[in-house]
Formats: C-alpha cells, structure tokens, sequence
C-alpha cells in the first residue's frame, strides 16, 4: 500500500464529502447516495481521527452529573446514555458538517438532547452566545456532557464559567480550575476563552462584578479579539 494510493484515497474521499454539499454539509442525508453517506463515515473514521477516540478520551467531571470531554465515539454515547445521561452539548464545529450530522442522527435515536452552540478556538463569542451559554447552564436537562474536539479549550471555558456563575465558586478557585483541568490550555497560541478569562479577572482586581454581568455591561468581542491578535497585556483592556 503505497503513499501514493492514500494520497489517491484521501482524495477520492474528500471529493465524495465535498462534492454533495447539500448532502453533508446540511444533513440532506436521505437525498445522498449510500455512497456519499459512506465516504463521509470513513472520513470521520480516519481524518477527523473517531476511530482514535476508542483507545483514548479526556472525560473529566465539572460537578455532579456534569461533565466535560473531547469528541466522543458512538460506544461512548451508549455508555453515557446507560448510566442516565440526558443532554449533549456540542461546543465544536458547525452542525453542519458530517461529524456533527452523525452525532444529531445517534442522539435523535438515542433520545439525547443535542445542543449546538460552537466556540470558535481563536475568535471571541459575541457576548449574546455566551449569555445564551450561561442561561443554557442553568437550565440544561442533567446529566449533561459537553464536548469540544479534544476536551480542552471550549470545554474548560465552560466548566469555568459554571463554577463562577451557577455554584459562586471563589475567584482564586474558579480561575485555577481552567489550568488544573489541563496542562496545555494554558498555553495554546489559539486559546482565546482563557484570554476572555484573563481580561475578565483583571476587570474583577479594580471592582468586583460577577461574571455575567460584567459580560452584559463590559464585555466587548471586537476589543478582545483585537487584544487577543495583538497580545497587550490583559489589564489594557479592563
């Protein structure tokens, strides 16, 4: 099996997924072809990595009957669903696309509740998604999981934002939260939810204001993405 033959499947596959963009792109699964529903399989299997997610997983527990987790395989969907679970919470990509589309079809089957709200790695959310976020934390069907790509970067911003705005953990505690969860968030070059935390934490050091407020009265999504690409220091922009 020669690289040139995977170079030659990749492409067959990615053409089959592009081509119909009706078809995986917007859910049309039942005008496409077995064919075209196959290719697109395969590309989850092997190019969106789903196949690896049945040997590893980042699951980590947010607070009772909460969780955060990376991408999960199907297997993994029966399992949550065994022990009770009732929402899922797909904070990565558009629903649009194959992943997401499949992951609708299971969790219809499943009768999971499916909710769509994608965090962008490196563009700030317009404060009316994360007030949306926020009201969605307070009144989501639990036991809930939600799951980003790898269960690190959206995922962490929620389970912080939960903490301070649904159960009023400390400061200290809260802003430790989204770096114990996971060595690298820390330091990604295109993790920009910590960096709404890191401007919102030094608004806090002048004049102490909750979270979602200070989202409904400071929050600006074009200042912070703008400090984000230019990398002042967070205390500029509080």
């Amino acid at each position: 099996f020669r690289l040139s033959h995977a170079v030659k499947l990749y492409a067959h596959i990615h053409g089959l997924t592009r081509a119909p963009k009706n078809v995986i792109r917007h859910g049309h699964f039942n005008s496409g072809s077995p064919a075209t529903r196959r290719a697109a399989q395969i590309w989850c299997q092997v190019f969106d990595q789903n196949s690896a997610r049945h040997f590893r997983h980042n699951v980590r527990q947010i607070a009772p009957d909460k969780y955060r987790a990376d991408q999960p395989p199907h297997a993994r969907r029966i399992h949550f669903k065994k022990f009770g679970g009732q929402t899922v919470s797909n904070l990565h990509g558009s629903p649009r696309y194959a992943p997401a589309l499949f992951e609708n079809d299971r969790c219809q089957i499943m009768s999971l509740n499916l909710i769509n709200r994608p965090l962008i790695a490196d563009r700030a959310a317009p404060a009316v998604l994360i007030l949306e976020i926020v009201q969605i934390l307070r009144d989501i069907k639990h036991p809930v999981v939600f799951r980003g790509k790898s269960g690190i970067n959206p995922t962490e911003f929620i389970a912080t934002v939960y903490l301070m705005v649904v159960k009023a953990v400390p400061a200290v505690y809260k802003k430790s939260q989204i770096s114990t969860f996971s060595f690298g968030i820390t330091f990604a070059k295109r993790n920009i939810n910590h960096y709404i935390l890191d401007v919102y934490q030094a608004r806090n050091y002048h004049a102490a204001v909750g979270f979602e407020d200070g989202t409904k009265n400071n929050y600006d999504d074009e200042k912070i993405q703008a400090g984000f690409d230019n990398k002042p220091p967070p205390r500029e922009l509080a």
